[in-house]
């Protein structure tokens, strides 16, 4: 099985972590415009697709409010030790995606 589009999508975003902007909104961005568009049954190794689901369930479980998507809701809800975890979760899914994928 290939993890490139996974391996793709976790890439660009360690790269939106790493840039401009406040941690949330960072975490927003890699949400929004990467890990939302991965299928965990072809993009993530087996041994992580619960745990990847997990997390998507739980970036958005607040719901949509005016403007606000429920990506943004439920990030905005997170203190600082909330948004490290949420940074450090999406770290690990890109290193597991990293050690499957063939050379």
């Amino acid at each position: 099985m290939s993890l490139s589009y996974g391996w793709e999508k976790l890439h660009n975003a360690i790269h939106l972590l790493c840039g401009q902007g406040s941690q949330a909104a960072r975490l927003i961005s890699a949400v929004a415009y990467n890990l939302i568009q991965i299928d965990p049954k072809n993009d993530i190794p087996e041994d992580i697709r619960d745990e990847f689901k997990e997390f998507m369930d739980e970036i958005t479980a607040v719901p949509a409010q005016n403007k606000e998507g429920s990506i943004q809701a439920t990030i905005n809800t997170l203190d600082e030790n909330g948004l490290s975890e949420a940074i450090e979760k999406v770290i690990h899914f890109y290193d597991k995606v990293c050690r499957n994928s063939e050379p």
